[in-house]
């Protein structure tokens, strides 16, 4: 008793200090209502179901795989839960696609040899002899599958919809060579006729897109699966494909959770397994009302967590909360070596910072050697820390980011893999100098716009090394004159700003 009494005193102190040391970051000013948000800073977030674990961790919310059972939900409600969403995965329900058509291989997605492959991780699952196929997102026979799904959320009851591996085919574009099927063939004709110019068109020898074929058009050139493969992002038309495929992918996803309020008959909440990490992974976010997610935590490392610092900031500036876990690869560590102090920093990192990290009571665990595995966290190491959150909720709730200096993410310049501000933000936490995040949308992000009124608040503006913004939004930031600060001079900055706490003695 003494011995778990001790750890318990422990975990509070560590928690607390993070609010207050990571929290500065910005904890300070009352700026939105609770009840604006899907998720709420002291919610406790389920990734799995598990209605015996309720009342130990405080659970509010079930983010993940709920079950598709009415009266299953209608207990969890009464048990306390306050959102509980239901998941359909993109990527990962192979043996119902494989039940639901003798056609289901006109679902697959093709890469540039013109195969269909598997999904890497699923590569130890079998169906009727079947692989786990990755499958087109663009294919009719597989968006009729899809829809098919949605009748399961709407008999359900649930609060809301959450997509696993939403980006379907636009996420093997730059990983997987893909997808060349004829309906993503067929996709691409349609986006060059109503975005291509002429002149471009006939300077890469285009004359009829009605019989124009992305694939043949590069193997026309010589280009052939390894070339493919190493110079993807240097080849004609390149750019125009991936951004087909994120357009195509983002489209879908407005859709589809459209369809799923429809056939509902009520407003559902929509959240997406999105790391944030990359520009393709954002341009989701105005359809959402929160991500659910896996975000790398560099477990491996043994040290308090950095990369979380920038996707969360990230998220804050697309105003959108984030209930988040580790990677499959971070929880096959834990589970094999049992690092619960280290799970505890980054539940402590992610409240502290405004989110929400999922209680560890069943986490996906990855490795190649493996496959897929399973870590169920010991209550007693972790349920304490989650029934605070819920016992001292007004320390979290309706508490937004206060900060004098903002960074500025480019969307256009990320894409070109220039103007990266992770570095500066792990810096800037480092350093307890309370910021923000702006964002400088594109057609990716065409609601995020930097204006007066937004940079107007702050005493600095951080911009990074390659930042490319277009005449309006760099206007917005010459008419700022000295309060623009480049990275590459910001001894400038730490010169001019006081951190708001000083450790003496």
């Amino acid at each position: 008793m003494t011995k778990k009494r001790s750890r318990y005193r422990g975990g509070l102190v560590a928690f607390v200090g993070a609010i207050v040391l990571v929290g500065l970051a910005g904890r300070a000013v009352v700026a939105q209502s609770t009840a604006d948000r899907a998720i709420w800073h002291s919610d406790v977030v389920f990734m799995y179901d598990n209605p015996d674990r309720y009342a130990e961790y405080g659970c509010t919310v079930l983010g993940w795989a709920g079950r598709a059972d009415a009266e299953h939900i209608r207990r969890a409600h009464e048990a306390g839960v306050r959102l509980f969403t239901t998941s359909v995965g993109f990527l990962t329900e192979f043996r119902r696609v494989i039940d639901f058509t003798p056609d289901f291989m006109d679902a697959a997605c093709r890469n540039f040899a013109g195969e269909p492959f598997i999904v890497p991780w699923l590569w130890d699952h079998k169906y009727k002899g079947q692989p786990a196929w990755w499958w087109c997102t663009n294919s009719p026979v597989y968006r009729r599958y899809l829809y098919s799904r949605l009748d399961d959320v709407a008999a359900s009851g649930a609060d809301g919809l959450h997509i696993d591996d939403y980006a379907g085919t636009s996420a093997a574009v730059t990983w997987r060579s893909a997808c060349f099927c004829r309906y993503c063939m067929a996709g691409f004709r349609k986006y060059l006729k109503e975005n291509a110019s002429q002149e471009k068109l006939k300077s890469l020898g285009i004359d009829d897109l009605d019989s124009f074929d992305y694939r043949q058009f590069l193997i026309d050139r010589g280009v052939t699966p390894d070339d493919y493969r190493r110079k993807r992002g240097s080849l004609p038309l390149a750019d125009e494909f991936l951004d087909f495929q994120v357009k195509a992918n983002v489209a879908f996803v407005a859709a589809y959770h459209r369809e799923a309020c429809r056939r509902a008959g009520r407003k559902l909440t929509l959240s997406v397994n999105s790391g944030l990490g990359a520009p393709m992974r954002l341009a989701v976010a105005p359809y959402l009302s929160y991500f659910c997610c896996e975000i790398p935590h560099n477990a491996a490392d043994l040290s308090f967590p950095r990369h979380p610092i920038y996707i969360y900031k990230l998220a804050d500036a697309l105003g959108k909360p984030v209930a988040a876990t580790a990677s499959g690869q971070d929880w096959a560590l834990i589970n094999a070596e049992n690092r619960t102090a280290l799970v505890r920093s980054w539940t402590a990192l992610s409240y502290a910072m405004g989110h929400n990290f999922m209680a560890p009571q069943r986490q996906w665990c990855y490795t190649p050697e493996k496959g897929t595995h399973w870590y169920d966290g010991p209550t007693d190491e972790y349920a304490y820390v989650y029934r605070f959150v819920r016992e001292h909720a007004t320390l979290l709730d309706g508490y937004e980011a206060a900060a004098s200096v903002a960074v500025v993410y480019g969307s256009e310049a990320n894409r070109k893999g220039k103007g990266r501000i992770e570095p500066i933000c792990i810096e800037l936490a480092q350093r307890n100098v309370p910021f923000d995040v702006v964002i400088a949308g594109d057609d990716w992000l065409p609601d995020q716009r930097l204006s007066r009124e937004i940079v107007a608040r702050y005493e600095a503006v951080i911009v990074p090394d390659g930042l490319v913004l277009d005449s309006a939004q760099q206007a917005v930031l010459d008419a700022l004159g000295e309060k623009v600060v480049s990275w590459s001079d910001r001894d400038r900055l730490f010169t001019q700003l006081s951190s708001p706490i000083q450790i003496v003695g």
